[in-house]
């Protein structure tokens, strides 16, 4: 009698516990506070270099042979099932890492595994998190992400094709050149760098994230998805913001950057009708700040905005190569969003 009645307090007073926890105030982070000119790093843009960043899009889609573990191999998928597998040809994860390790110390890294269920089976799949921590508000975190992920659903073998230039090699390269140039500066707040995969399986990869990391210290997150198609050459993109007002606080920002550096780019500033398909959306599902960067892909019907839908025509086929990117203006876009990151982070240089 004596245990059972122990059991039963021990019980009622975890459910206590657990009732009190649901009832504690989350802490609501507001728009972050960004200086009527926001300090910046005036050599970062000189060290972003358009032939570094074409060489990630075209290595990353298959274009052109890569190392990994000191071998010659061809990335020609990133498809989330071949990437975890061990398939030759889909080697992209731990290329990307390799690169990593070049600039980072390891205890900065994290190789961040989740389990993916489908219908079938359970797989292991992996996100790469870089941290680079802040000086004076270390507590405090910008992240700037995309998906490594690629596939091919109209035709094709994703298994063996989906070179995926436009998405997301853009994003991942952008990331590619923030790991290696961003270490060599100081910041108040830290820095994360996020390659989340599984993004084409109902963004698995940045769900699973939200489940095991903590996110109410995340004050902006930039994310970055299918950002290089231009047939027109107009130079147009857009800013899916949404509602939240400290989303918009990052979405100024990034306009503010744009205009500080005097960057020929052109954009929709999208709020009620912003999209959430992309890894920005379960942030968002949550109330933590996000915006996403992405070409003119849907006809959002902005006054004086964007003209008609500029979006890929080789979304999700075999054709999404290198050859069909406009990387100047990719590039011009990754310059705003490296500077828009520095920007948030607060440059102590």
């Amino acid at each position: 009698m004596r245990t059972n009645t122990r059991k039963f307090l021990l019980v009622l007073f975890i459910l206590l516990l657990a009732q009190l926890a649901c009832n504690l105030p989350v802490r609501q982070i507001g728009p972050i506070s960004i200086p009527g000119r926001a300090p910046t790093l005036p050599d970062l843009d000189s060290r972003l270099q358009m032939e570094n960043y074409s060489a990630w899009v075209r290595k990353l889609s298959g274009a052109e042979p890569v190392q990994v573990g000191g071998q010659p191999a061809l990335i020609t998928t990133r498809y989330s099932y071949a990437m975890f597998t061990g398939q030759e040809n889909a080697r992209a994860f731990d290329f990307v890492l390799e690169q990593v390790r070049q600039w980072i110390p390891e205890d900065q890294i994290e190789v961040d595994e989740y389990p993916y269920t489908d219908a079938e089976h359970t797989y292991t799949w992996k996100n790469l998190i870089v941290t680079l921590p802040g000086k004076s508000l270390p507590d405090e975190v910008v992240v700037l992400s995309a998906h490594l992920d690629s596939i091919v659903v109209r035709e094709g073998n994703a298994l063996e094709a989906a070179p995926g230039a436009d998405d997301n090699a853009v994003g991942s390269a952008a990331l590619l050149e923030a790991a290696r140039l961003l270490p060599q500066y100081r910041f108040e707040r830290t820095i994360r760098l996020i390659w989340f995969t599984g993004e084409e399986s109902s963004s698995a990869g940045s769900r699973a994230y939200i489940q095991d990391h903590p996110i109410n210290n995340i004050v902006a997150l930039i994310n970055l998805d299918m950002f290089g198609y231009d047939s027109t050459g107009d130079r147009c993109f857009e800013l899916h913001v949404g509602t939240n007002p400290a989303s918009d606080a990052i979405g100024q920002a990034f306009v503010q950057t744009i205009q500080q550096d005097g960057l020929n780019l052109h954009f929709d500033y999208l709020t009620g009708q912003a999209t959430d398909r992309s890894d920005h959306a379960p942030f968002w599902e949550v109330n933590t700040p996000a915006i996403l960067v992405m070409e003119n892909f849907f006809d959002d019907g902005i006054p004086g905005g964007c003209a008609g839908v500029d979006g890929t025509p080789f979304y999700h086929r075999p054709g999404d190569t290198s050859e069909t990117i406009n990387l100047p203006f990719a590039f011009d876009i990754t310059r705003a969003a490296l500077a828009t990151v520095a920007r948030l982070a607060g440059p102590l240089d």
